[in-house]
């Protein structure tokens, strides 16, 4: 099993995140995971300044999540990256 380490440098405005719900799709679509679960570890990252770690189920579900994520192309800014 690998895992993407996630950061979102969130824009806020007010109590919403600015952008976010593409990422969690994303997330939800390549990790395999419930869409409440992907929103639980985006939520962390924009509202609790976490740098989380999403399990995927392979090296490549891993590989296409940060490459979605990287061609999102308005905000937030965000950072990811495979780890083994």
């Amino acid at each position: 099993m690998s895992s993407v380490r996630l950061s979102i440098q969130a824009q806020l405005c007010g109590s919403v995140s600015v952008g976010t719900v593409r990422v969690i799709r994303l997330v939800s679509e390549h990790a395999h995971l419930p869409l409440s679960e992907a929103m639980n570890f985006v939520d962390r990252c924009v509202f609790d300044a976490e740098t989380v770690s999403i399990p995927t189920p392979s090296p490549e579900d891993a590989a296409s999540l940060v490459r979605a994520l990287c061609a999102l192309p308005e905000v937030p800014k965000i950072e990811a990256f495979v780890k083994d």
